[in-house]
């Protein structure tokens, strides 16, 4: 008999969202969202363009559906609850307002519909700086929330929804300061993913920035200087050569390291240069600890503080700064959000998403890192991101939605 009910209500549910969930209203809301500039720039997260795109185009949204709890931390990240919270469950959808500066892409912020055929995608497409990253799933959970709460279905859990003012800076401080500054937690949480595939795992990354400093001069005269570029190349030998690279994942492959960006100065001709940057990309595994990959690369850096620069006897100084990290991901097939996941495409879009590993970092680690089971799950087009093709696909939005307002309804209930 339970059983059965639960039949009854799962049709229900989806019978609902069919009828009331429409391309016509994802198509509408992703338009207005690309409209609204919200690129990353040097000012990061304290961009004000962020807090702007936040302040018109997402809280006004959200109390127009019936959402009055709404609040900020320090970083003008939107936190938002609905639900009576009787239940003791409760389920986090995560946005993010940054994406990628407007570059070379003429329109950008024009909201251009167009056939998806030319881009292999099905219906139209929404182009526009962030569609393809951030702005078509957070279409579909607006919309996704939006039908749940206007269709008077009871939600006794509770419903978290963030919009960070993050997206593109490669670092976890937007996540870190809701989750642990303001204490929000949730049972699971689910992040924007791409084609609406479910991805499972990722690698993590720590950036690693190293300054080698010499004393410049002629470059007639090396005897007399102590050339930091030479410095630098004996560090990044001294990395290829001892840096272990240990421990492999059956689908996410091994770790990598990669010297990444190499600028000098001064910025003169025929000058021995004084001082060299280096940055470095190293990628984790599960398991891995950042701090404990940190202080590897550390200690053979530092073996260079102090050697001789060979044209001239003097010595090189090195410093080390550990950089921006983000947290390795890897959720197993019975994990709770996947489950819901699986389960909520089932229902209503006929079959679970495809599910795979992906190369690329975001905060679905540092989620899972803290107890947080998250997975990537959404309407996104990676192959489009960054590019002046940048879009996001309505019918897939609006299928995204879907499959969002079922977890809400059916978790939530």
């Amino acid at each position: 008999m339970v059983q059965l009910r639960s039949t009854v209500y799962s049709m229900d549910l989806k019978n609902i969202f069919e009828q009331a969930i429409s391309t016509a209203r994802v198509k509408d809301i992703l338009i207005e969202l690309v409209k609204v500039p919200s690129p990353q720039t040097d000012k990061f997260e304290a961009e004000p363009l962020l807090v702007e795109f936040i302040n018109r185009a997402v809280e006004p949204r959200l109390r127009q559906m019936g959402i009055s709890n709404i609040r900020y931390d320090n970083m003008h990240n939107l936190i938002a609850s609905y639900g009576k919270n009787t239940t003791g469950k409760s389920l986090m959808l995560i946005s993010n307002a940054m994406n990628q500066p407007q570059s070379t892409m003429k329109n950008a912020y024009d909201g251009e519909v167009a056939d998806g055929s030319a881009y292999n995608l099905p219906g139209e497409v929404v182009l526009g700086k962030g569609a393809s990253e951030q702005k078509g799933t957070m279409a579909a959970m607006l919309h996704a929330m939006e039908t749940v709460i206007s269709s008077d279905i009871n939600i006794n859990g509770q419903l978290v929804f963030l919009c960070c003012v993050s997206g593109e800076t490669g670092r976890h401080d937007a996540i870190k300061s809701v989750i642990e500054g303001e204490g929000i937690r949730a049972d699971m949480a689910v992040l924007g993913g791409t084609s609406l595939k479910l991805t499972l795992g990722n690698r993590g990354r720590i950036d690693t920035f190293i300054t080698v400093k010499g004393v410049p001069g002629h470059s007639s005269a090396p005897h007399r200087a102590c050339n930091a570029i030479t410095g630098a190349l004996e560090i990044i030998k001294r990395l290829e050569t001892q840096l272990e690279l240990t421990g492999e994942h059956q689908a996410l492959g091994k770790p990598t390291f990669a010297v990444n960006h190499i600028r000098s100065f001064p910025d003169a001709t025929h000058t021995i240069q004084g001082e060299c940057e280096i940055t470095l990309d190293r990628r984790l595994l599960p398991g891995d600890d950042p701090h404990e990959k940190w202080d590897d690369i550390r200690k053979i850096v530092m073996e260079v503080n102090g050697l001789e620069d060979p044209a001239s006897g003097l010595k090189w100084q090195v410093e080390m700064k550990e950089g921006p990290f983000m947290y390795p991901s890897l959720v197993a097939m019975n994990s709770p959000i996947v489950k819901a996941i699986c389960g909520a495409a089932n229902e209503m879009l006929g079959s679970p998403p495809e599910t795979f590993y992906t190369t690329t970092a975001f905060d679905q680690g540092y989620l899972n890192h803290v107890g947080i089971p998250c997975a990537n799950y959404g309407s996104g087009e990676d192959r489009f991101a960054h590019t002046d093709d940048d879009c996001s696909s309505v019918q897939r939005s609006c299928d995204a939605a879907k499959v969002f307002a079922y977890m809400i309804a059916d978790y939530l209930r």
